[in-house]
């Protein structure tokens, strides 16, 4: 494996990586503390890897050209699903923008971000969780695989526990439960 191809593999595993640490860090998160100023740091960190890379796939794998890209979305897809479909090329760019938003929106107005509703909330994660399904699970091969079941799972953990309202750290559990 080149050093572009190893390069481009970690800041993709490093944005997952750190949308599972920002998730992880906001369902536990209580208004304006330590752990929310974490999650947002590791959300814009993971939305800063996804640029990078993009912009390396786009340069070492595609050769700046638009065209070879979507092609080999759709050579990818078609691998997997059996259905040549490029128009993922166009899904991940709205993902990388969207990511974007988000981490623009939660530095600016940081208690609008935190107190908008669940109508927007939940499908934003909804995509965020598709998109890394896709690309950490279906589409990765061998045991990187694990990682990003693993990574998924967390998450979902995570939005499980904030969803029900237990916010606390496992150490203030066993506290509060003697």
């Amino acid at each position: 494996m080149s050093i572009e191809d190893l390069i481009l593999r970690a800041t993709a595993w490093a944005s997952l990586l750190a949308w599972t640490a920002s998730e992880w860090l906001k369902s536990t998160a209580v208004a304006v503390s330590v752990r929310g100023t974490r999650a947002r740091a590791f959300s814009t960190a993971g939305v800063l890897a996804l640029c990078a890379h993009s912009a390396l796939a786009f340069h070492t794998q595609y050769g700046w050209s638009h065209e070879a890209a979507r092609r080999e979305t759709a050579r990818q897809t078609e691998a997997v699903t059996g259905l040549a479909f490029g128009g993922g090329l166009y899904v991940n760019e709205v993902f990388l923008i969207v990511w974007f938003v988000e981490v623009l929106w939660w530095w600016r107005a940081a208690a609008r971000y935190r107190s908008r509703g669940r109508a927007l909330e939940w499908p934003v994660r909804a995509f965020f969780l598709l998109m890394f399904v896709n690309g950490a699970i279906v589409f990765a091969h061998g045991p990187v695989r694990l990682t990003g079941i693993a990574a998924v799972l967390a998450v979902a953990w995570a939005w499980y526990r904030g969803a029900n309202g237990d916010t606390r750290s496992g150490a203030q559990r066993e506290v509060a439960h003697g």
